[in-house]
């Protein structure tokens, strides 16, 4: 199955990202707590390098990697002084063996025909005992669970690779453009502690963050107070250490 690639389309609509998002902010101070100052990292998924740029900043003795499916996000990490490489995640990376201590997939394994395989070679790359660091939708966010009582399609989970509003019901007039993200898979926290330990990573670290670059900010507060339960949570922001190899 080839990857769709939906940035041409997104990279016109977006404004210049002037502040780190909830999840990007929780991944930073678990990237703080856990990674080596002067380790390899991986940047699964890395656009145009806004989070990397962050850390290149914060830890200037760290290798940084990033990797993306876009040509013009890879194009414009380089022009802006990055290690990044152009690769299909459904296809491999080439990345040499147990070559990083941590690895980072911000939004990433929810746009993947095949997770599984994407695990595999997270797990290979990743030295014994290093971190996999993911954050993802949760499709049983608290507001989800109220939505799939009514019959309407969860936010997140697109059903359509040309129009995100097929099945939202109710919530067609909240949504001003038709045009799909690309998710394809989304996972329960039950569901996403069980790939991981599949593929031999065990979770250290959960938590919540907000759907802040979704929500109007009035509802902000109320999305914050499910923070506390990672399982009701907008998004997951887990951390995985890695306990085995696979070969």
């Amino acid at each position: 199955m080839e990857t769709i690639d939906y940035y041409d389309y997104w990279n016109k609509k977006r404004e210049k990202k002037r502040f780190l998002l909830d999840r990007e902010v929780k991944s930073l101070d678990l990237i703080k707590r856990r990674a080596k100052k002067e380790g390899s990292f991986l940047d699964a998924g890395c656009g145009n390098g806004d989070f990397l740029l962050v850390l290149k900043k914060k830890f200037a003795g760290m290798k940084l990697k990033g990797l993306d499916y876009s040509k013009r996000e890879v194009d414009e990490a380089k022009r802006r002084g990055l290690d990044a490489e152009r690769v299909d995640f459904e296809k491999g990376t080439n990345l040499k063996k147990e070559s990083f201590d941590f690895a980072y997939a911000g939004e990433v394994i929810e746009h993947l025909y095949n997770p599984d395989y994407f695990l595999e070679q997270m797990n290979s790359s990743l030295k014994k005992g290093g971190y996999l660091l993911i954050t993802t939708p949760n499709l049983c966010a608290w507001y989800n669970r109220i939505l799939m009582l009514f019959g309407v399609q969860p936010l997140f989970l697109e059903p359509s690779t040309k129009s995100k509003f097929v099945g939202s019901g109710f919530l067609k007039r909240f949504k001003k453009e038709p045009q799909p993200v690309g998710h394809i898979r989304i996972f329960t926290y039950a569901g996403l502690k069980d790939l991981l330990e599949m593929h031999g990573f065990r979770i250290v670290e959960s938590k919540g963050a907000i759907y802040d670059e979704g929500f109007p900010k009035k509802i902000w507060p109320l999305d914050k107070i499910f923070n506390s339960f990672p399982r009701l949570a907008s998004h997951f922001v887990i951390l995985a250490r890695k306990e085995k190899s696979l070969d």
